[in-house]
Formats: C-alpha cells, structure tokens, sequence
C-alpha cells in the first residue's frame, strides 16, 4: 500500500509536469500566432501607409497646380500697384481662370470687400459682400491675412451655391495689407482627378482636421479601428485619411491555427518545453533594453572597456555623454506611462540616428541614456554631435499623434590618454556635467571642466 502510494505520487508528478509542460508549449505557440498576426497587419499597415502617401502625392500635386494661381495675382497687382484698372484686374482674372484645372470661380477683394470675380456668371451672388459679414468663412480669412500666408479651407458651403474648397491668399502692398485672393476649386472634380491614376487598393475617406467633416470616401472608415490613420498638411491646415486595411487568410483561420498548435503542443511535450525554458534563459541573459533595443548597461559596460584599451593603445580620445530627457516625469504625468514609453523610444531613434555607426547609444534606466564616443582627434568632433543632438529635437516630433516638445540635457566628459582617468571617473564627470546642464536652465549640454 505504501508502494502504491509513492507510485502514485510519482505518477501525479509525471502527470502535473506533462500538463505544464503542454500548457507552456501552446501559450509559446499561441504566443507566436499572435506575434505573427501581428506581423501580417503591421504588413498590411504598411501597405496602407504606402498607399497613403501615394494619394497625398497625387492630391499635393494636383493642389500645387492651383496655388500658382493666387501667388501670380499677387504678383500682378504688385507689379501693377499704380495701374490698377478693373478692366485689367478682369481681364488677368479671366486669363487665370481659362489656364486653370478644377477651378469653379476666382475672387479678388479689395480689404475685405469681394470686388472682383471671374465668371461672374452664377457667382453675381458675392460681388460687394464683405468676408466680416461671413461667420462661417470669416474665421479662414483672418487667419490668412494674421499669418500673411495662403489658408486652405473646405469643402465649405459657399454663399453662390454649391461647395468647393477655397485658397485664399492675402495680397500685402509695401508691407501693409491690400487686399485678399480667393481660388474656389470645384471639391469632386479636383480629387477625381488627383485620384484617377491611383490604384484600387484600399477602400479610403478623408476629412478636415478641426471639424472632423468627412468630405470623401465613407465616414464610417474613421470609426473602424482595423484601418490605418494618417495625417496630411495643406497650407495652414491638416487633413485626416482612414484607410481599410484587408484582412489575410492566415487572420480569417487563425482560430484553425490555434487548434494545430494544441495538437502540436500535446505531441511535443517535454522537450519543447525544455527548450522554451533554453529560450528563457538566454533572454535573461540578453544584452539589450527590452523598450528601445538599444544596449543595456552590461553591453555598454563591455564596450567602454574595449574602447578605453583602444584609446590608451593608438593614443586617441574617447568621450562619454550622459543624456536626460527634460521634465520627462511632467510628460509621463500628462499623458501616461504609455505615451511616455514612446517619447524614450522617439528620443533613442533620434539620438541613434544622429551617432556614427561605430558610436554606442545605451539606455540604462528610466528617461537616462548614456553615448560613447570612441576613437576621434579632435574636440570638435564631439561638440558637433553634441549640437546636432539639440538642433534634432528643436522642433517638436509627432508622438501617437500628438506634436510634444522634446528637450535634452547632456553632460559631456572627454578622456584623454595624455591625461588618463578611470572609466568609473569619466562617468562621474559626464554626471557633474550633466548636472551644470540642468541647473542653467537643461536643454543644453555642458562639458566637464577640469
């Protein structure tokens, strides 16, 4: 009886581990099937950012023929300032608009007082109106005389009937505001033509940025979540694209796939799962940081030390820069630990794309990272990298759809073998620098100073 018992309780072993052993085997294999579903709409997804960006070079280029049109009005009333007849206006006005593709009207207002339109056939409508007694188009105009640059605007309902978009561009006389032109493109005709070479690919909607009005395609696309987003700039402006991505065989039967990879994992038992415990440790044992695949501190570590051993021996200069985000726990608490993870991984692209190939970027915890610089002869050499940093992130950069300011201190310590200090003192160096950095106000890089 105690024997059997003792079978037993090797038996319930045997039993427990042949189950983990099937259980790990098919989350590992579950696991795969998603990654690899993934993978495929990340395919799919790119397939829609191409073909995203091939609408919006049609459209562009069918938008940069119509804008020449206002920028040549305001050159001739320039050129024309003292001769400025409404003959002469007319007859430039109808020449404009016998060249021009997709255009329903042209206006000229003089102030903000709509004075000339060519035809003015179903346009008679708007001649003497004043845009200030147009809520709905005043706000654009404003805007474009503010700014002094051309404003893209519509599909707008317009007073003479119809839609269509409207350029309008303001017209400046020796520095003081003269008047405005208004280029009235028929919305239909211009995008059929923009889209008419384009492939059939994807189904897609477009609409404005600030008013979320669709102006074609299906508006139901931009509730979709399987569809790509994207974003296009017109003058003063953005426009929205949602584009349906198609869904693939492998995705239709991924349910069929999971029940192989139970049957799989049932066959395969013990020795996947000791190979999925192999894979385990050789992750922990991997080398690189799990958020932005840049190398960790040990790799890191691993590479000053050969790069310290370089120097000494040819006799060149190393550098160390230790960089931290500015206020980079205000940007986590405003937007999230996910936005901020984002931020960290804009940053590390930035800053590796700024480096040599020869050069190490590394992450080693948090918002800090920290940049070798091995094997250069100059000082200069690192103050250029150290400014192209700062000039890469003054402008803002797009984070999940949202433009962040991004700013960085950096503190620079340089070794020179003529002067030999140990890595642990570089790194400290770099550290007092950095710390100048940041109280002069961050947003710079300091060198250490003897």
């Amino acid at each position: 009886m105690k024997l059997m018992s003792t079978n037993q309780r090797w038996n319930l072993k045997c039993i427990a581990a042949a189950a983990v052993t099937a259980l790990a085997v098919f989350l590992f294999l579950n696991h795969f099937l998603h990654l690899q579903k993934q993978k495929l709409r990340a395919d799919e997804t790119l397939k829609s950012s191409v073909y995203g960006n091939l609408l919006w070079t049609e459209v562009d280029r069918e938008l940069n023929s119509l804008l020449f049109i206002s920028n040549g009005m305001a050159s001739f009333i320039s050129a024309y300032r003292d001769d400025l007849r409404p003959e002469k206006i007319k007859f430039i006005l109808k020449d404009l608009w016998q060249r021009s593709k997709h255009v329903r009207n042209l206006g000229v207002a003089v102030g903000y007082k709509i004075t000339y339109v060519y035809p003015e056939a179903n346009n008679l409508k708007i001649i003497g109106k004043d845009f200030r007694d147009i809520p709905k188009q005043w706000p654009k105009v404003k805007q474009a005389v503010d700014t002094r640059q051309g404003v893209f605007d519509g599909p707008v309902d317009l007073l003479q009937g119809g839609k269509g978009f409207v350029y309008r561009y303001p017209i400046y006389l020796d520095d003081k505001y003269w008047g405005i032109m208004s280029t009235v493109i028929n919305t239909d005709e211009f995008l059929d033509a923009a889209f008419k070479n384009t492939p059939k690919n994807h189904q897609f909607a477009i609409r404005t940025h600030d008013n979320k009005k669709v102006f074609y395609g299906d508006p139901q696309l931009f509730a979709d979540k399987n569809t790509y987003k994207q974003t296009s700039i017109v003058p003063n402006g953005k426009w929205e694209w949602a584009i349906k991505n198609h869904t693939n065989t492998f995705t239709n039967q991924f349910f069929v796939y999971q029940i192989i990879g139970l049957l799989f994992s049932l066959l395969c038992g013990v020795m996947v799962y000791r190979m999925i415990h192999a894979m385990r440790r050789l992750s922990e044992q991997a080398m690189l940081d799990s958020l932005t695949h840049l190398p960790n501190r040990r790799l890191l570590q691993d590479r000053m030390d050969v790069a310290y051993q370089s120097c000494n021996r040819l006799h060149k200069m190393m550098a160390i820069l230790i960089i931290d985000i500015d206020y980079f726990k205000k940007i986590n608490d405003t937007y999230g630990h996910d936005f901020g993870d984002e931020v960290i991984k804009t940053v590390a692209n930035g800053i590796k794309a700024t480096l040599r190939d020869t050069d190490t970027v590394s992450r080693v915890g948090g918002d800090e990272f920290i940049v070798l610089l091995k094997e250069f002869k100059v000082l200069e050499n690192v103050h250029a990298i150290a400014h192209k940093l700062t000039e890469v992130f003054a402008s803002p950069w797009l984070v999940l759809d949202k433009e962040i300011t991004i700013h960085l201190s950096i503190g620079i310590s340089v070794y020179d073998p003529e002067h030999p200090v140990s890595i642990k003192e570089l790194l400290k160096e770099a550290d007092i620098a950095l710390y100048d950095s940041k109280a002069q106000g961050r947003n710079r890089f300091n060198f250490y100073q003897k």
